[in-house]
Order: structure tokens, then C-alpha cells, then sequence
């Protein structure tokens, strides 16, 4: 399972962090894809685990800060299409199997709206009337 992980802490406790971290080796089935500083406090850490001791080891983190885990389901194709504007792509993605086929038209019919609208009030406007279309119909997106 793949986790994203947000980590605060003072950076004046970062000797602390760094020790207790060392202190042990994480679980063979912990796999590390990531770690990013971000601006302030804030650390981000992608990785795989796929048991209770990756989690246990990752909960070391709070013993210096606060350590936020959530489970990430991998959506960059279609924020890659949505990125560079590539209905094309984001509709052959969508088609093939990635569920029910109207449930794809209709994904598609969103994205086109947004893409074919002149500015960024129309395009909010286009999503308020496709959600009040799909309300009349019973479904969501």
C-alpha cells in the first residue's frame, strides 16, 4: 500500500528526530519512494508498507512531532492530462476499464466543459451546472 506521510516538527528538534530514526532500522517491507522538506516545519515522506511493524516504525516520527499518514491511491495520469489540457488522453484512459462506461462519459463531459471554457468563472460556472445535471439525475461524481 502506498502512504503519504506529513511530518511537523521544530527543525531545533531535528537532532532528536535524526537519533531516534537511527535508532533502529526500518522492516524490510518498508520501502522509502520519497522524502521532501517543504517550506516550514513540514516534512513529506512517500512509501510502500505493507505491514504493522512499517507502520509502528513510521509512529516513531510523533515521539519528536506530529506525523500524519494517509493512504494515497495514484491518480497522475489523469492530473497529467488535466496538467497539459489532454481530453484525448484523459477520455482513452477513462474507456479503458477504468469503470463503468457512463461513468466515464460523464467524467469526460466534465473535463471538456472545463477545457472549453473561456476563462476560469466560466469554467467554475460549467462544473456548478454539470453537478446540478447530475443531481437531477441521481448521480455524482
Amino acid at each position: 500500500m502506498l502512504y503519504a506521510s506529513i511530518f511537523t516538527s521544530e527543525r531545533e528538534r531535528d537532532p532528536e528526530l535524526w537519533a531516534t530514526i537511527w535508532q533502529r532500522a526500518a522492516p524490510p517491507s518498508l520501502n522509502l519512494i520519497g522524502a521532501y522538506n517543504l517550506a516550514g516545519n513540514q516534512r513529506l515522506y512517500l512509501w510502500e508498507g505493507d505491514s504493522v511493524a512499517d507502520l509502528q516504525f513510521m509512529d516513531a516520527f510523533n515521539d519528536v512531532g506530529v506525523l500524519e499518514t494517509f493512504p494515497a491511491f495514484d491518480r497522475s495520469a489523469g492530473w497529467r492530462a488535466a496538467f497539459t489540457g489532454d481530453l484525448e488522453g484523459f477520455s482513452a484512459m477513462m474507456q479503458s476499464g477504468r469503470g463503468p462506461l457512463p461513468r466515464a462519459e460523464r467524467a469526460i463531459d466534465l473535463r471538456r466543459r472545463g477545457l472549453e471554457a473561456p476563462n476560469p468563472y466560466a469554467a467554475r460556472r460549467a462544473a456548478l451546472e454539470w453537478m446540478a445535471e447530475m443531481e437531477s439525475e441521481g448521480d455524482d461524481e
